[in-house]
């Protein structure tokens, strides 16, 4: 194939390094017998440390992340199993581990099969440094410090666990490569951190030769790595600057108090810790004082555990500059071709953030990051992670992933598995069509595949599935209609998407059409409430005003006075109405300045008697997320009681603008999955005694979000769960005799 190194610009930097690299099978993976550059992301989690064992795998959202990550060109995922031990595997009341779990091995093959059936492979990984973690319980901390240190505890968790599951999965096609530990140094003498426990690095290198052995053994053709968190354990090279400038030989102590916090703020992110500066520091200086070395060669695994076949088959090595601040280059795959390392193995970088800088070159866009590496002779690329947004965002990820398969889809293609995957496009109603009529609506979606299709499901939201068809409307040559007249609609404004599922059990979901049908409910933004900026504005009361006050806007032609209202949560970009609540007290006509997202969008004349509350409505245009709609003051002097939006748009308790629905009802959170926040909506037929509270997997209650008498009307209600971590959770509401319950995952 034609290397691309001259195709960006962008990466004309890493020219030089372009002489040291060899395309051959010493930088690429073996999966589905194909040599390929694994191309992905970290799954890392849905629920941390409780995705098996439990029988309660969210297959939902691991189906739905794994068919975004194929959708974009992508071929693997880093999965985390046991991690720390609190839900798997099943250990007695002396330690020894006595089996998987109940459910562990049928967890993990509803997971491997959905990977299998969306071209995705996965490296499992086994452990993680967590084990140790200082807050685990001591009944934990005792049992998995035995496990790696006392050889007859390491023993019964291959015989009894490790060689069980191997067997039961040899064959699966998903599986790229068992990984027995993400960062274990984390948990070492030489390299720990504060917040673990520590056992000796030969401990580490022992536990991984004996449990290599025994994959090997169980399954000849089975691949094993482990995940290392820096090149500073995986390389006897030595490193120092590579680009002038670089401050190799300073220690952290001379950065700047700025640079330490940035850096600790990261760090504790990254880990999950609570560090101070100071003690991020501290340890920062300690392993700048330590030479680099391969702990995990040939040579050594085996000279710690004595198993010949304990060998791994490539490295796997994370980056963050944080590692080494006044030298991030030295440590840096970005800016050392693969075969600098002196490593006999293929090396995928398991772990690194979708960041320019930090490190990496920053003439180098974050898209452009996983071709860096592809070009420098790297055999994969896994961004760090879809459960934890902090370092990389799903969005920067993706495009990496995409710019992997747009420009050498050769080596990241996975052949003959789901080439039969449908095609499915909404043709009615068009997107941002608005509808006068609630009785029904036609909708209607084109679906092409080489299968026959077995349903199109219809979604109203994400999640609210409204119909479905199994036979074809019309056919026009190899494309196929299916129809839904969804009727006795409420009033609302709804994101429409269809998913078609072919006989082969392949699903795609269409694009998302956004329609206004009848006249929405809207819910008030009190202006009382509103970022209020510049002179004249008084908060006043008034019992006919909405929520008992108004802001007085006594001030004219002053356009720094403002009022701001923020919108968290506009579901999709679209053209949406909104209605202000004024009072033209001191004068009819008045004119005042609209602005969306800090941009002018209309000038708006306020009209209508100065002794009444009026309306005034207009339609504007929203970006998906977080919006704010700003009124600046060109004639001033009016009263302003509030902003109607639709229904779903903020995260706070409002009052219903809307007359009381004729019937109760819970609607999915929205965002989900979210981090921390999402908004709740639900609406009451009659006044009722209403308790919303939200639980874990485990029936556990973690939250109350309502409990008490409310009137009739829409109502929604934020839920923070900042303190609460990733995993599924259920909201339950009860009111007078509704009860419904639904589901929502928070992704750290």
């Amino acid at each position: 194939m034609i290397m691309h190194s001259m195709r960006r610009a962008s990466i004309a930097c890493i020219g030089i390094f372009f002489w040291q690299i060899v395309i051959s099978q010493t930088n690429r993976i073996e999966y589905n017998n194909q040599q390929l550059f694994l191309s992905g992301a970290n799954l890392a989690w849905v629920s941390f440390a409780s995705d098996i064992g439990k029988g309660k795998t969210d297959t939902a959202a691991f189906a739905d992340i794994m068919l975004t990550v194929h959708d974009h060109g992508g071929n693997a995922v880093r999965w985390w199993l046991h991690t720390d031990g609190t839900t798997s595997p099943a250990f007695d009341s002396s330690g020894y581990v006595t089996g998987p779990g109940v459910y562990t091995i049928s967890d993990m093959k509803k997971v491997l099969d959905i990977a299998w059936q969306r071209e995705i492979g996965v490296k499992l990984c086994l452990w993680s440094f967590d084990m140790l973690r200082t807050s685990n319980s001591s009944a934990v901390l005792s049992r998995n410090k035995l496990l790696l240190t006392d050889t007859n505890y390491t023993r019964a968790y291959i015989n009894k666990c490790l060689i069980p599951m191997v067997d039961s999965l040899k064959g699966n096609p998903a599986i790229v490569a068992w990984e027995i530990f993400n960062e274990p140094e984390g948990m070492s003498n030489e390299f720990g951190f504060s917040t673990t426990q520590h056992i000796s690095m030969s401990n580490i290198q022992r536990f991984i030769n004996l449990c290599a052995g025994a994959i090997h053994r169980a399954n000849p053709s089975a691949q094993v790595t482990s995940g290392s968190w820096s090149f500073k354990a995986l390389t006897d090279v030595g490193t120092g600057p590579v680009a002038p400038g670089n401050q190799n030989g300073s220690s952290p102590s001379q950065l700047s108090s700025a640079e330490k916090e940035s850096i600790t703020k990261q760090f504790n992110e990254k880990y999950r810790a609570e560090l101070t500066s100071d003690e991020v520091m501290s340890y920062l200086g300690t392993l700048s004082t330590l030479s680099n070395k391969n702990y995990y060669s040939d040579s050594q695994l085996i000279a710690a555990g004595g198993d010949l076949d304990g060998t791994l088959n490539f490295y796997s090595v994370h980056y963050y500059s944080t590692i080494d601040p006044t030298n991030p280059t030295s440590l840096s795959p970005f800016h050392h071709a693969a075969s600098y390392w002196g490593l006999d193995k293929p090396i995928v970088v398991g772990e690194f953030a979708m960041e320019s800088g930090q490190g990496n070159p920053p003439g180098i866009p974050t898209a452009s990051l996983y071709d860096t590496l592809y070009q420098l002779g790297y055999a994969g690329a896994l961004a760090w992670s879809w459960s934890d947004p902090t370092f990389s965002s799903i969005a920067d990820m993706l495009a990496g992933i995409q710019s992997m398969w747009d420009n050498h889809r050769d080596d990241v293609d996975v052949h003959g598995i789901g080439i039969d995957w449908p095609s499915i496009t909404i043709t009615s109603p068009l997107n941002n069509a608005v509808l006068p009529d609630t009785s029904q609506l036609i909708i209607t979606a084109a679906v092409l595949d080489t299968l026959s299709i077995d349903s199109v499901e219809f979604f109203a939201s994400d999640t609210l599935k409204i119909g479905g068809a199994t036979i074809p409307s019309t056919t026009s040559s190899d494309t196929s209609f299916y129809s839904f007249t969804w009727k006795n609609i409420p009033p609302g404004i709804y994101g429409i998407t269809a998913t078609a599922t072919n006989s082969g059990g392949h699903r795609q979901t269409s694009n998302k059409v956004q329609v206004t049908i009848g006249t929405p409910p809207m819910v008030r933004l009190e202006a009382e409430n509103a970022l209020r900026q510049g002179p004249g504005m008084t908060i006043g009361n008034d019992l006919t005003a909405s929520n008992g006050k108004y802001v007085d806007v006594g001030t004219n032609n002053d356009t720094t006075s403002r009022i701001t209202w923020t919108l968290n949560s506009v579901p999709s970009a679209g053209n949406y109405p909104i209605t202000f609540g004024v009072k033209l007290k001191y004068d009819s006509p008045k004119t005042q300045f609209i602005n969306i997202n800090g941009v002018p969008a209309d000038t708006v004349v306020f009209q209508g008697p100065t002794t009444s509350w009026v309306q005034t409505s207009i339609n504007v245009d929203l970006a998906q997320g977080a919006n704010t709609i700003q009124m600046a003051m060109s004639w001033g002097w009016m009263y302003v009681d509030y902003l109607a939006v639709p229904s779903g748009f903020v995260t706070t308790f409002v009052h219903s603008v809307s007359p009381a629905p004729a019937s109760y009802f819970l609607s999915q959170n929205y965002p989900n999955p979210f981090n921390p926040a999402t908004t709740i909506q639900f609406s009451l037929a009659k006044p009722s005694n209403v308790t919303l509270i939200v639980y874990n997997v485990l029936g556990q209650r973690v939250a109350s979000l309502a409990n008490g008498f409310m009137n009739a009307g829409l109502h929604s209600v934020l839920f923070d769960a900042s303190a609460l971590s990733s995993g599924v959770y259920y909201y339950r509401l009860e009111a007078g005799p509704f009860t419904k319950s639904a589901k929502m995952m928070l992704v750290k």
